[in-house]
């Protein structure tokens, strides 16, 4: 048996891992595909001190990512190889967690007391009937159509919308499954203590280290090689893959794909079609679809496999502009912790409520790359309503230069004093990401394809678009849930993933989310 993996992401290099522990495969049997000339996904990020870092997005973490946990168990950490991923990611916790003393700022950096989260109760009421409502009941439904627009200025929307992502015109359905799946965090919504994160980038502290162990196994990594096809058996009924449409530096050629070989598709990214600028330049869009033509060429016909025109080609609902900054002067660093409160490192998310761009900003533990010169600080930030001018650069964020993002960030701070200087020492790298909150997309529930379609022999889904009962996209754990259980059922093991963690079966859950939401 062999098997065939679509994608050089996090998904696919857990579907390798499960592949190999659990379904016994030779590692040499496993090939995995990736477009780009280099793998990582989501997890993905690079550079130097000398021309600056670049981070396209991040990835939090939880207790209660069950399937993750596992995984990030019996991979050894990069820091020492006698410990566990995991057992370094909470120790790292323990030490260094994040502690927000200040969630949000409100006009000209005013603290803004996040604990009150500000809900009146009429959509109190609008949040315990949805929790309560069916997912049946809610396709097709906006979040705005639920709520009431007070609801969307309140200090509880203005800490969800950064961590979770969604925005008014996002899907219901999936909000709801986001308050269920996070409901035990909204206690610790306003402080972040209960959000885990890595030592270092998330490329080199999980996905380097579990490519490495994967290459040790002999799975055959092929960068650079676009699967543009597969080939079907001709059938009413059954969906068998026969053939993959490969093209790389050697051209185009199919490879055989046997019944009993297993083919696993990641069928979307969140990152597709980022562009990228410099302090000097905004970054140039360059849409091309390439993330999902895969997806669309072999749904067309066959329902099933879903619809990605649902997710898809809606940059303008689904686009974020971030930002990387490089810095070799501490003064921002030092202003920062000033004003809210907490040392660098200590402090998670802070959103800036004012902001028409809606920006969030976050300060990692240092250094947050393993070979980052010391004298060398980074820090992150983006915008999930980009399209809007901003307060004080009076355009838009997506044509703004690394330098403009800086100047509207340090005016919003009353940084402006020490602008020039902060600005001196920077090195702010800008990107367009306009597949970041495709997940988000009003949808039916038949619009992600289930890991192991109805009628598929060979062939299953894992990553961010697919559908993973009671779980939530946006999340590592679904990329990873995904591909356990996509090789559970394709190989028919008994050895089922954990089931997803749901705040409605945990009543002291219920009990403390009722209590702060009062």
């Amino acid at each position: 048996m062999k098997a065939h993996l679509v994608g050089g992401g996090i998904a696919s290099l857990t579907a390798a891992a499960y592949l190999i522990k659990d379904g016994g495969l030779l590692g040499g049997n496993i090939h995995i595909y990736e477009s780009s000339s280099s793998l990582g996904g989501c997890l993905r990020g690079y550079g130097d001190a000398s021309h600056g870092y670049f981070i396209p997005v991040g990835r939090m973490f939880e207790e209660n990512y069950r399937c993750t946990v596992e995984l990030l168990s019996f991979l050894p950490s990069v820091s020492d190889p006698s410990r566990s991923i995991w057992e370094e990611m909470q120790e790292f916790h323990d030490r260094h967690g994040w502690y927000d003393k200040t969630r949000l700022l409100g006009d000209r950096a005013t603290v803004i007391d996040a604990s009150d989260f500000g809900i009146s109760l009429a959509d109190k009421l609008a949040m315990t009937r949805l929790l309560l409502t069916p997912e049946a009941m809610l396709e097709g439904k906006r979040i705005d159509a639920w709520f009431s627009p007070a609801f969307f200025t309140s200090n509880f929307w203005f800490m969800w919308v950064p961590v979770m992502g969604s925005l008014p015109q996002h899907s219901l359905l999936e909000f709801r499954r986001f308050m269920n799946r996070f409901m035990h965090l909204l206690p610790d919504f306003p402080t972040m203590t209960k959000i885990y994160r890595t030592l270092y980038h998330q490329q080199e502290t999980i996905f380097e280290p579990l490519q490495a162990w994967l290459q040790q196994s002999g799975v055959q990594f092929h960068p650079g090689t676009e699967v543009r096809n597969i080939d079907f058996v001709p059938s009413l009924d059954r969906i068998t893959a026969q053939g993959l449409i490969i093209e790389d530096e050697n051209g185009t050629r199919e490879i055989a794909v046997k019944p009993d070989d297993i083919v696993l598709v990641t069928n979307g990214t969140q990152i597709g079609d980022v562009a990228v600028g410099t302090m000097q330049e905004a970054p140039k869009l360059n849409i091309t679809n390439r993330s999902w033509q895969l997806w669309d060429r072999i749904a067309k016909g066959r329902p099933v496999l879903g619809n990605p025109r649902t997710f898809f080609g809606k940059a303008e609902d689904s686009l974020w502009a971030i930002f990387t900054v490089t810095a070799t002067d501490s003064t921002f660093f030092d202003r920062f912790a000033a004003l809210t409160g907490n040392p660098t490192g200590r402090q998670g998310l802070v959103t800036l409520t004012a902001s028409n761009w809606l920006l969030t900003l976050v300060t990692f533990h240092q250094p947050h790359f393993i070979n980052q010169p010391a004298g060398v600080q980074i820090w992150w930030g983006f915008g999930v309503t980009p399209h809007a001018p901003g307060n004080f650069v009076k355009k838009p964020m997506t044509e703004c230069s690394g330098a403009e993002i800086m100047d509207e960030v340090l005016q919003h701070l009353n940084f402006s004093d020490a602008a020039e200087q902060i600005k001196q020492g920077s090195i702010c790298i800008p990107s367009l990401a306009p597949e970041v909150n495709a997940i988000w997309a009003v949808r039916s529930r038949q619009d992600r394809p289930q890991t192991v379609p109805e009628g598929s022999t060979n062939l299953g889904f894992i990553g961010q678009f697919c559908e993973v009962a009671d779980d939530v996209v946006f999340t590592m754990e679904y990329s990873v849930r995904s591909a356990r259980e996509a090789v559970c059922k394709l190989l028919k093991l008994d050895r089922k993933p954990p089931p997803p963690y749901q705040g409605l079966h945990d009543p002291n859950a219920l009990y403390n989310a009722l209590k702060v939401m009062t």
